[in-house]
């Protein structure tokens, strides 16, 4: 995927793979420790500015790994 400053896409990925693994957001508030109100916030991107470690942590609850692959234009 390319991102172009758009964090929905990767939400809408990272949704996309808590459907397939029937992942609910409480579970991902138990794995991360984190609480409700922020998962739902970053999950539909009210938060713009998400960290490489929420990202990652986010990756981590949901069982899956983060590649970033920087490319010459």
């Amino acid at each position: 995927m390319i991102y172009n400053n758009n964090i929905d896409d990767i939400m809408k990925q990272i949704k996309h793979i808590m459907l397939d693994k029937d992942i609910k957001q409480t579970d991902i508030v138990s794995k991360t420790g984190q609480n409700k109100g922020t998962i739902s916030n970053l999950l539909n991107c009210k938060s713009k500015n998400i960290t490489l470690d929420t990202l990652l942590m986010l990756c981590n609850a949901i069982d899956c790994q983060l590649e970033i692959n920087i490319k010459p234009n």
